[in-house]
């Protein structure tokens, strides 16, 4: 089937799905994400991962971030940023620990145990800010706790993958580290003062052009080149884009017919095709993956995210059931966990076998999260 194909009936039956979850009272992702498992290798294997549908769904995570980040703004966001640190701080180091834990009773060597870790560490911003959005609760002191800590832990797990290639080839804790470390500061401290002063000069310029359409390319220009920028630093594309949606949010939400048409775009077309793709990863057997450790793996996955969250936020929030809710939304793994997962695999630091465990366990992560955040927040009602 031609790429284009492909991506025609993947929107198509995405967006099918999708509609009848909404009507069931459920997040629509979860029917775009089972519009993969059905037409991907896991079922009927009309649709194949490749590189084209890669890039569309690259192209979905980045506008879902930056019109995430434009919902907000770099003050409101800031503002949870302390919070938001402690909640990463325990959500990092508990499933860190409990993978290390697992994998070292599980047989495994220190270095898959720590790959282990690292993948259980590290929480989805995308799926995350998607559940909330379609909750409407992106704007609450928990969709903001939620989303700062998964920007941080993103960050942390993107550190924590260098230190475990750097120890695998030999380089210690050597000059790769150091210079990661320095460019992810030097990228956060660019954006946030010169970067941020050109990006709203220039998205104030682009409202003089004789071009009716140039605020809205200047501004999906921004996000682009913020998240190329991210990615060059080390980090993921996602976190450059939510910058940029960030700094931009003020002015994107005052042109209403501006933030409605970058909305559509993202949601109507990009951001289905990301949640789609997750499906078409959807392993076809688990003929290699051990039951007993595939079970532990999940169970690990849930409850130590789910604890992590609840601890990290229950100092600021101040009641057990809202910091539940915290808790769930740490819970799914996604784009980074799966870009970590890739970058092992082919750095041969891991087994397919394991690759599949850990594939399978962010996916099933990814479907969760939807449900228990609206059982969740339904319960604070």
């Amino acid at each position: 089937m031609s790429p284009l194909a492909a991506i025609l009936l993947l929107l198509v039956v995405a967006k099918g799905l999708g509609e009848l979850l909404e009507r069931a009272g459920f997040p629509s992702m979860i029917g775009e994400i089972a519009a993969g498992v059905f037409l991907g290798p896991a079922m009927l294997g009309i649709i194949e991962p490749g590189e084209t549908l890669e890039i569309f769904a690259d192209i979905g995570l980045i506008v879902l971030l930056f019109m995430s980040g434009a919902q907000l703004n770099l003050r409101t966001f800031a503002r949870s940023g302390k919070a938001g640190a402690m909640v990463a701080g325990t959500a990092v180091a508990i499933p860190l620990a409990a993978g290390m834990v697992l994998g070292v009773v599980s047989g495994f060597d220190i270095i898959h145990a720590l790959f282990i870790g690292i993948a259980l560490s590290i929480t989805s911003i995308g799926i995350s800010v998607r559940t909330l959005i379609d909750l409407r609760q992106l704007k609450s002191d928990i969709g903001l706790l939620v989303v700062s800590a998964a920007v941080i832990d993103d960050v942390i797990g993107i550190v924590l993958l260098g230190f475990l290639t750097a120890f695998v080839t030999g380089e210690g804790y050597g000059s790769g580290i150091f210079i990661m470390i320095i460019l992810v500061i030097f990228f956060f401290g660019l954006v946030l003062t010169i970067g941020k002063r050109v990006i709203i000069w220039l998205f104030q310029v682009s409202h003089k052009a004789h071009t009716h359409e140039m605020p809205y390319s200047v501004a999906l220009i921004c996000g682009l080149l913020c998240a190329l920028a991210a990615n060059e630093a080390g980090l993921h594309y996602a976190i450059g884009a939510f910058i940029a949606g960030l700094i931009l949010g003020d002015g994107i939400r005052s042109d209403r017919s501006l933030y409605d048409s970058l909305s559509d775009l993202a949601f109507g077309f990009f951001v289905t095709l990301f949640f789609a793709s997750i499906g078409l990863l959807f392993p076809p057997s688990f003929a290699e993956v051990p039951l007993v450790f595939m079970v532990l793996l999940v169970a690990v996955a849930f409850g130590s995210k789910i604890l992590g969250g609840f601890l990290g936020s229950l100092r600021m929030l101040k009641d057990p059931r809202r910091s539940l809710v915290v808790g769930y939304g740490m819970v799914p793994r996604g784009e980074v966990a799966l870009v970590v997962t890739k970058v092992s695999l082919t750095a041969g630091l891991i087994t397919t076998a394991l690759f599949s465990a850990v594939t399978l366990m962010i996916i099933i992560t990814v479907f969760a999260t939807p449900f228990l955040m609206v059982r969740g927040f339904a319960s604070l009602q």
